[in-house]
């Protein structure tokens, strides 16, 4: 028999799904997989993102500066423009129209240089804020125990990371140098217009309460409708994450068709939350165009009865104009924003979320590292629950002591809390009662990051990275040599497939390991561990899955990856258990039976 072709990876995203996570059918067409987040107001998002913005906090001045100079230049322009038509024009006195177009194309010149630097140093804030912040929620990620991120859709994860994060940044970095430039602009403008006709500027800015009152009531609505197209945009990547990662199931069950529909329902609810935001979103500013050509026909109207005054120059009359008409342009910026920030308060609702959902271990306070660690290994009446299911502990009375060196087997019936003892021995989570010691420390005194330094956990399914070989078995060790790599892979009996790959240990290997075996893969994992070296091993189901010529070919590098080291074993195999000094049974609700003696191939042995 031949080892057989990794057909794991569907398997083990259907199992990484969220609790009731199922497909379309069974949920029914009209329920979403993603929730929504809790709301949040602007002045809380603003206080949570702000510390990303803090290290580029003096550029943010910077910015407004320097465009609203450039804006300055066109107020400028537009006063000459008034000088050019009642000195030039008006009078027809030619002479006089060279200074002022060259002071008109300096001018010019110098407000796009301005606006160039400051559009360059906003965009470079923006983006350094989308690196920082990003960056400290995937940190925040992996602060989190594996159990806790698999209870989300992965996809809805990646889309709040991506999109969200992206219009985070309209609302606490570009959109507020947007902004603060439109409103000193406006500034700008409306003090030109009152120096050229104080009456005609109070007319103009007579609608100024009717649009402050349009661009609440229109944002306030479209940060709800917004709330619920991010929602549907993280179910339609939650879904087609999913889709994918299952396809040689639907294939194999003929079901490509029902997955097709899953994404086209999940789509058609982003399609119609979309279009609501933009029925919204679109009609704010078409009815804004609106009231501004109102505005402007009453105001030009009223400079025509100036004129007739001689109240008014003729210059002053289209200097005027062209002051309402750039006044319109920061307004009609200002009207845009609202529509980003509540889109962007919706995403950053959903980040928020993830940022506060905390770990379930933290070190305690004055908890110091393991140190010299010899592997004596040791539980004490543990008693272990999953959130949501306290009243259903998946270990109780889980007693045993290891000696250094030694290996203990753990068998039972699957379901019972075998592999929750896997995730108590590195920390992924913590017993409600009793204690797991190491060399007699609970780890609870000791940091999470040392107990991961000295224990190595080999998880039923070997995980493996879109990478070479050689980086797949120095993740154990990124600092090994290639030397190393390669004698970590002898011992667990990989080196020789590896050489024969097309590449060799250069050979890129594809997600989940695909161009490898399920006994390939495991042996590539074993070769980690060995990289790793650490004083105590966890292995989780080392050989479950495969045939007996692939796992026969995984024992003996384990034999030998176990030797020296203290072991927990957790296995059905019983091949696999006669290599154990010990074994302790768990039963089928969780109930340690306390340890035997293993039937050993050669000597019995306690622990």
């Amino acid at each position: 028999m031949t080892e057989k072709p990794n057909g794991a990876t569907a398997a083990r995203s259907a199992a990484g799904r969220p609790p009731g996570a199922g497909d379309a059918g069974p949920q029914g067409p009209d329920r979403a997989p993603v929730a929504l987040a809790p709301a949040l107001p602007f002045r809380e998002i603003f206080r949570r993102f702000r510390p990303w913005v803090h290290p580029d906090r003096w550029w943010l001045p910077v910015c407004v500066v320097l465009l609203v100079a450039g804006s300055a230049g066109e107020v400028v322009s537009v006063w000459l423009f008034k000088d050019l038509v009642d000195n030039v024009l008006v009078p027809r006195r030619f002479s006089a129209f060279w200074p002022l177009a060259a002071a008109m194309i300096g001018i010019a010149v110098l407000g796009a240089l301005l606006a160039y630097l400051g559009q360059y140093a906003a965009t470079r804030v923006a983006e350094r804020f989308l690196l920082r912040l990003r960056t400290a929620v995937v940190e925040h990620l992996h602060t989190l125990p594996p159990d806790t991120l698999r209870r989300r859709w992965h996809g809805d994860v990646v889309a709040r990371l991506t999109t969200d994060i992206d219009q985070i940044e309209q609302l606490v970095a570009s959109g507020l140098i947007q902004a603060a430039t439109a409103l000193i602009t406006l500034v700008f403008f409306a003090g030109a217009a009152f120096l050229l006709s104080w009456p005609l500027a109070l007319a103009a800015f007579a609608a100024a309460p009717l649009f402050w009152f349009t661009a609440r009531r229109f944002g306030a609505r479209i940060q709800r409708l917004s709330r619920e197209a991010r929602r549907c945009e993280g179910g339609v990547t939650a879904v087609v994450e999913e889709s994918l990662a299952n396809s040689a199931l639907a294939h194999a069950y003929n079901q490509q068709g029902r997955e097709v529909e899953r994404v086209r329902r999940q789509g058609r609810a982003l399609m119609d939350a979309d279009l609501a935001t933009a029925r919204t979103a679109l009609a704010y500013p078409a009815l804004l165009n609106v009231l501004e050509v109102v505005g402007g026909l009453f105001v030009v109207g009223l400079g025509a009865f100036e004129l007739t005054r001689d109240a008014l120059t003729i210059g002053g009359l289209l200097a005027f104009a062209a002051f309402l008409t750039q006044l319109f342009g920061p307004a009609q910026e200002l009207s845009g924003l609202v529509a980003s920030f509540g889109a962007a308060g919706a995403g950053a609702e959903r980040v928020a979320e993830l940022l506060t959902t905390e770990p379930p271990v933290r070190d305690r306070p004055g908890a110091r590292p393991l140190t010299g660690v010899r592997g004596r290994l040791s539980c004490e009446g543990v008693r272990a629950s999953y959130p949501g299911r306290r009243d259903r502990p998946a270990l109780r009375h889980v007693t045993f002591d290891v000696a250094p060196g030694q290996v203990l087997g753990v068998t039972g019936p699957s379901g019972g809390g075998k592999s929750t003892l896997a995730k108590l021995l590195v920390r992924f989570m913590e017993p409600e009662r009793g204690a797991v010691r190491v060399d007699g420390t609970d780890l609870r005194d000791a940091t999470a990051v040392s107990v991961r330094d000295a224990v190595t956990l080999l998880p039923q399914e070997p995980q493996m990275f879109h990478a070479s070989v050689r980086d797949n078995i120095a993740y154990g060790r990124p600092d090994a040599t290639a030397e190393e790599v390669e004698r970590a892979a002898a011992d667990a009996d990989a080196d020789a497939f590896v050489r024969a790959l097309p590449q060799g240990y250069d050979t890129v290997l594809g997600e989940d390991g695909l161009q490898l075996s399920g006994g390939q893969a495991r042996r590539i994992a074993v070769a980690r561990a060995f990289l790793r070296g650490t004083p105590v091993l966890v292995l989780d189901e080392p050989t479950a899955g495969l045939d007996a010529q692939a796992a026969a070919r995984v024992v003996e590098p384990l034999h030998r990856l176990m030797a020296g080291r203290t072991t927990v074993l957790i296995t059905h195999d019983p091949a696999l258990l006669r290599h154990a000094d010990a074994v302790l049974e768990i039963s089928a609700d969780g109930v340690g039976h306390g340890v035997r003696p293993a039937d050993r191939l050669g000597s019995a042995g306690t622990a």
